[in-house]
Protein backbone atom coordinates (compact mmCIF):
# COMPACT_ATOMS: atom_id res chain seq x y z
CA UNK A 1 0.00 0.00 0.00
CA UNK A 2 1.83 3.08 -1.22
CA UNK A 3 -0.34 5.79 0.36
CA UNK A 4 -1.82 5.47 3.86
CA UNK A 5 -4.11 8.05 5.47
CA UNK A 6 -2.56 10.43 7.98
CA UNK A 7 -3.25 9.22 11.53
CA UNK A 8 -4.42 11.60 14.23
CA UNK A 9 -2.13 12.43 17.15
CA UNK A 10 -4.33 10.24 19.37
CA UNK A 11 -3.88 7.29 17.02
CA UNK A 12 -0.13 7.84 16.87
CA UNK A 13 -0.06 7.98 20.67
CA UNK A 14 -1.90 4.68 20.97
CA UNK A 15 0.43 2.97 18.51
CA UNK A 16 3.41 4.25 20.50
CA UNK A 17 1.86 2.89 23.71
CA UNK A 18 1.62 -0.54 22.11
CA UNK A 19 5.17 -0.56 20.69
CA UNK A 20 6.55 0.82 23.96
CA UNK A 21 4.44 -1.37 26.25
CA UNK A 22 6.27 -2.21 29.47
CA UNK A 23 5.62 -5.95 29.33
CA UNK A 24 5.06 -6.81 25.67
CA UNK A 25 6.64 -3.99 23.68
CA UNK A 26 10.10 -3.15 22.38
CA UNK A 27 13.08 -2.76 24.69
CA UNK A 28 14.80 0.58 25.10
CA UNK A 29 17.78 -0.54 23.01
CA UNK A 30 15.45 -1.82 20.27
CA UNK A 31 13.71 1.54 20.17
CA UNK A 32 17.03 3.36 19.87
CA UNK A 33 18.17 1.10 17.05
CA UNK A 34 14.86 1.44 15.21
CA UNK A 35 14.88 5.23 15.36
CA UNK A 36 18.46 5.26 14.13
CA UNK A 37 17.72 2.95 11.20
CA UNK A 38 14.70 5.06 10.22
CA UNK A 39 16.69 8.31 10.58
CA UNK A 40 14.26 9.69 13.15
CA UNK A 41 15.88 11.89 15.79
CA UNK A 42 15.77 10.33 19.27
CA UNK A 43 14.86 13.62 20.96
CA UNK A 44 13.88 12.28 24.40
CA UNK A 45 15.86 9.09 25.12
CA UNK A 46 15.50 9.28 28.92
CA UNK A 47 11.70 9.35 28.91
CA UNK A 48 9.43 6.31 29.23
CA UNK A 49 9.48 4.13 26.12
CA UNK A 50 6.16 5.09 24.59
CA UNK A 51 6.67 8.82 25.29
CA UNK A 52 10.16 8.55 23.80
CA UNK A 53 8.63 7.17 20.60
CA UNK A 54 5.80 9.67 20.57
CA UNK A 55 8.09 12.65 21.11
CA UNK A 56 10.42 11.48 18.34
CA UNK A 57 7.47 11.25 15.96
CA UNK A 58 6.05 14.58 17.13
CA UNK A 59 9.39 16.25 16.41
CA UNK A 60 9.38 14.70 12.92
CA UNK A 61 5.78 15.86 12.36
CA UNK A 62 6.66 19.38 13.43
CA UNK A 63 9.38 19.42 10.80
CA UNK A 64 7.45 17.85 7.95
CA UNK A 65 3.84 18.71 8.78
CA UNK A 66 2.93 15.02 8.47
CA UNK A 67 2.18 12.26 11.01
CA UNK A 68 2.75 9.37 8.60
CA UNK A 69 6.26 8.64 9.91
CA UNK A 70 4.59 6.29 12.38
CA UNK A 71 4.05 3.85 9.51
CA UNK A 72 7.81 3.48 9.20
CA UNK A 73 7.87 2.22 12.78
CA UNK A 74 5.00 -0.17 12.09
CA UNK A 75 6.62 -1.68 9.01
CA UNK A 76 10.00 -1.89 10.73
CA UNK A 77 8.52 -3.73 13.73
CA UNK A 78 6.52 -6.18 11.65
CA UNK A 79 9.12 -7.20 9.14
CA UNK A 80 8.47 -11.00 9.08
CA UNK A 81 12.00 -11.78 10.27
CA UNK A 82 11.32 -9.93 13.53
CA UNK A 83 8.73 -12.50 14.53
CA UNK A 84 11.17 -15.40 14.55
CA UNK A 85 12.82 -14.87 17.94
CA UNK A 86 9.71 -13.87 19.87
CA UNK A 87 6.57 -14.80 17.99
CA UNK A 88 4.29 -14.19 20.98
CA UNK A 89 5.40 -10.58 21.38
CA UNK A 90 5.31 -10.02 17.61
CA UNK A 91 1.74 -11.32 17.39
CA UNK A 92 0.55 -9.34 20.42
CA UNK A 93 1.94 -6.07 19.11
CA UNK A 94 0.49 -6.70 15.64
CA UNK A 95 -2.94 -7.44 17.05
CA UNK A 96 -2.96 -4.30 19.20
CA UNK A 97 -1.61 -2.01 16.47
CA UNK A 98 -4.13 -3.36 13.96
CA UNK A 99 -7.01 -2.35 16.22
CA UNK A 100 -5.80 1.25 15.88
CA UNK A 101 -5.07 0.94 12.16
CA UNK A 102 -8.57 -0.46 11.57
CA UNK A 103 -9.88 3.01 12.35
CA UNK A 104 -7.82 4.24 9.40
CA UNK A 105 -8.98 1.50 7.05
CA UNK A 106 -5.65 -0.34 6.96
CA UNK A 107 -3.89 -3.22 8.67
CA UNK A 108 -0.39 -4.63 8.80
CA UNK A 109 -0.05 -8.30 7.86
CA UNK A 110 2.62 -10.97 8.11
CA UNK A 111 4.40 -9.59 5.05
CA UNK A 112 5.11 -6.45 7.13
CA UNK A 113 3.18 -4.26 4.69
CA UNK A 114 0.04 -2.16 5.02
CA UNK A 115 -3.14 -3.37 3.35
CA UNK A 116 -6.54 -1.77 2.90
CA UNK A 117 -9.46 -3.05 5.00
CA UNK A 118 -12.93 -1.72 5.69
CA UNK A 119 -12.75 1.36 7.91
CA UNK A 120 -14.01 0.90 11.46
CA UNK A 121 -15.74 4.11 12.52
CA UNK A 122 -16.08 3.42 16.26
CA UNK A 123 -14.40 1.42 19.02
CA UNK A 124 -17.54 -0.68 19.28
CA UNK A 125 -17.14 -1.63 15.64
CA UNK A 126 -13.52 -2.59 16.23
CA UNK A 127 -14.65 -4.80 19.09
CA UNK A 128 -17.38 -6.43 17.04
CA UNK A 129 -15.09 -7.20 14.14
CA UNK A 130 -12.37 -8.67 16.33
CA UNK A 131 -14.84 -11.08 17.94
CA UNK A 132 -16.88 -12.16 14.92
CA UNK A 133 -15.19 -15.52 14.49
CA UNK A 134 -15.65 -16.60 18.09
CA UNK A 135 -19.31 -15.58 18.03
CA UNK A 136 -19.91 -17.57 14.85
CA UNK A 137 -18.36 -20.67 16.36
CA UNK A 138 -20.23 -20.38 19.64
CA UNK A 139 -23.50 -19.97 17.73
CA UNK A 140 -22.71 -23.14 15.77
CA UNK A 141 -22.11 -25.11 18.98
CA UNK A 142 -18.36 -25.49 18.55
CA UNK A 143 -16.63 -27.98 20.83
CA UNK A 144 -14.90 -26.51 23.88
CA UNK A 145 -11.55 -27.91 22.71
CA UNK A 146 -11.72 -25.69 19.61
CA UNK A 147 -12.66 -22.60 21.60
CA UNK A 148 -10.08 -23.21 24.34
CA UNK A 149 -7.08 -24.15 22.25
CA UNK A 150 -7.09 -20.96 20.19
CA UNK A 151 -8.82 -18.47 22.47
CA UNK A 152 -6.20 -15.74 21.96
CA UNK A 153 -6.23 -16.13 18.18
CA UNK A 154 -10.03 -16.13 18.04
CA UNK A 155 -10.31 -12.89 19.95
CA UNK A 156 -8.35 -11.07 17.25
CA UNK A 157 -9.84 -12.85 14.24
CA UNK A 158 -6.46 -14.33 13.34
CA UNK A 159 -7.97 -16.99 11.09
CA UNK A 160 -4.64 -18.43 9.96
CA UNK A 161 -3.39 -19.19 13.47
CA UNK A 162 -6.83 -20.16 14.78
CA UNK A 163 -6.96 -22.95 12.18
CA UNK A 164 -3.38 -23.99 12.97
CA UNK A 165 -3.96 -24.18 16.73
CA UNK A 166 -7.27 -25.99 16.37
CA UNK A 167 -5.69 -28.53 14.02
CA UNK A 168 -2.89 -29.12 16.50
CA UNK A 169 -5.47 -29.71 19.23
CA UNK A 170 -6.53 -32.93 17.52
CA UNK A 171 -3.01 -34.30 17.73
CA UNK A 172 -2.71 -33.21 21.34
CA UNK A 173 -5.96 -34.94 22.25
CA UNK A 174 -5.15 -38.21 20.48
CA UNK A 175 -1.73 -38.22 22.16
CA UNK A 176 -3.34 -37.75 25.57
CA UNK A 177 -5.95 -40.45 24.96
CA UNK A 178 -3.53 -43.01 23.50
CA UNK A 179 -0.32 -42.07 25.40
CA UNK A 180 1.53 -42.57 22.10
CA UNK A 181 4.57 -40.39 21.51
CA UNK A 182 3.92 -39.88 17.79
CA UNK A 183 2.57 -37.09 15.63
CA UNK A 184 0.34 -36.53 12.60
CA UNK A 185 -0.47 -39.48 10.36
CA UNK A 186 1.73 -41.92 12.27
CA UNK A 187 -0.15 -41.07 15.45
CA UNK A 188 -3.62 -41.41 13.93
CA UNK A 189 -2.82 -44.57 11.99
CA UNK A 190 -1.54 -46.35 15.08
CA UNK A 191 -4.05 -45.01 17.59
CA UNK A 192 -7.09 -45.87 15.45
CA UNK A 193 -5.83 -49.04 13.78
CA UNK A 194 -8.82 -51.38 13.50
CA UNK A 195 -6.75 -54.49 14.28
CA UNK A 196 -4.99 -53.21 17.41
CA UNK A 197 -6.57 -49.88 18.40
CA UNK A 198 -5.67 -47.60 21.28
CA UNK A 199 -8.89 -45.65 20.71
CA UNK A 200 -12.14 -47.13 19.39
CA UNK A 201 -15.14 -45.29 18.00
CA UNK A 202 -17.33 -48.39 18.50
CA UNK A 203 -17.04 -52.13 19.17
CA UNK A 204 -15.31 -52.78 15.80
CA UNK A 205 -17.16 -56.08 15.55
CA UNK A 206 -18.82 -55.52 12.18
CA UNK A 207 -17.51 -54.39 8.82
CA UNK A 208 -19.66 -51.27 9.08
CA UNK A 209 -18.18 -50.36 12.48
CA UNK A 210 -14.66 -50.93 11.21
CA UNK A 211 -15.42 -48.68 8.24
CA UNK A 212 -16.54 -45.97 10.65
CA UNK A 213 -13.29 -46.31 12.59
CA UNK A 214 -11.30 -46.00 9.38
CA UNK A 215 -13.41 -43.03 8.35
CA UNK A 216 -12.58 -41.18 11.57
CA UNK A 217 -8.87 -41.95 11.10
CA UNK A 218 -8.95 -40.72 7.50
CA UNK A 219 -10.80 -37.53 8.46
CA UNK A 220 -8.16 -36.78 11.10
CA UNK A 221 -5.43 -37.36 8.54
CA UNK A 222 -7.26 -35.13 6.09
CA UNK A 223 -7.30 -32.22 8.53
CA UNK A 224 -3.57 -32.62 9.09
CA UNK A 225 -2.75 -32.69 5.38
CA UNK A 226 -5.16 -29.93 4.36
CA UNK A 227 -4.87 -27.50 7.24
CA UNK A 228 -2.22 -28.14 9.89
CA UNK A 229 0.72 -28.86 7.62
CA UNK A 230 0.21 -25.90 5.24
CA UNK A 231 -0.31 -23.43 8.11
CA UNK A 232 2.66 -24.82 10.03
CA UNK A 233 5.06 -24.51 7.10
CA UNK A 234 3.83 -21.51 5.12
CA UNK A 235 3.80 -17.80 5.90
CA UNK A 236 0.25 -16.44 5.99
CA UNK A 237 1.00 -14.33 2.93
CA UNK A 238 1.31 -17.58 0.95
CA UNK A 239 -1.55 -19.50 2.62
CA UNK A 240 -4.40 -17.23 3.62
CA UNK A 241 -7.90 -18.05 4.87
CA UNK A 242 -10.96 -15.88 5.22
CA UNK A 243 -13.59 -15.82 7.97
CA UNK A 244 -16.15 -17.99 6.18
CA UNK A 245 -13.61 -20.72 5.40
CA UNK A 246 -12.16 -20.53 8.91
CA UNK A 247 -15.60 -21.10 10.45
CA UNK A 248 -16.16 -24.14 8.22
CA UNK A 249 -12.74 -25.64 9.00
CA UNK A 250 -13.10 -25.03 12.73
CA UNK A 251 -16.58 -26.56 12.73
CA UNK A 252 -15.13 -29.65 11.03
CA UNK A 253 -12.45 -29.88 13.72
CA UNK A 254 -15.19 -29.41 16.31
CA UNK A 255 -17.10 -32.37 14.83
CA UNK A 256 -14.00 -34.55 15.11
CA UNK A 257 -13.62 -33.60 18.78
CA UNK A 258 -17.27 -34.52 19.34
CA UNK A 259 -16.66 -37.92 17.74
CA UNK A 260 -13.65 -38.39 20.01
CA UNK A 261 -15.92 -37.64 22.97
CA UNK A 262 -17.78 -40.84 22.13
CA UNK A 263 -14.66 -42.97 21.70
CA UNK A 264 -13.40 -45.57 24.13
CA UNK A 265 -9.81 -45.87 25.30
CA UNK A 266 -8.85 -49.53 24.73
CA UNK A 267 -6.99 -51.07 27.69
CA UNK A 268 -3.49 -52.18 26.78
CA UNK A 269 -2.16 -55.59 27.86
Amino acid sequence: MSIAPAPTSAQVEQICKVLGDTHNGLTGSEIGRMLSVLSIADTDPSNTKWKRLYNALADRANGTGKTTAVYGLVQYCFDPARGIDNGTRYRWMMNEVNQVLMLLGIEVRDDGKLHKVQVAKTLNEVGRRTKNLRKALVAAGAHSEVLNCCREELLVDDYFHAVLEASKSLCARIKAMSTLDLDGSRLFDKALNVKDPYIALNTLRTESERNQQNGLREMLNGVMHLFRNPTAHELRIHWDINERDAVEVLNLISLLHKLLDGCTIVPRP
